[in-house]
């Protein structure tokens, strides 16, 4: 094949791949406050419940051994 068969593809463009960079640059901007609300709603506090969990389990697991050990006294 010669190079004068050969078709570009239009997104090999400058000026394409410009408005395609500056319009999803714009895209991710707005959905940057939505992904970030939902990473602290889902990680952050699924995170941070399992933490309490696990605290006030240990502190109930520790009074139940020193009434167990109050009473067998």
């Amino acid at each position: 094949m010669s190079n004068g068969n050969l078709q570009r593809s239009p997104l090999s463009d400058p000026l394409v791949k410009w408005f395609l960079g500056f319009f999803g640059a714009m895209f991710g901007f707005l959905l940057l406050p939505r992904a970030l609300k939902a990473f602290f709603r889902r990680f952050l506090l699924g995170t941070l419940s399992e933490i309490v969990a696990i605290v006030v389990a240990g502190l109930l697991t520790e009074k139940a051994v020193d009434l167990i050990k109050k009473e067998e006294e």
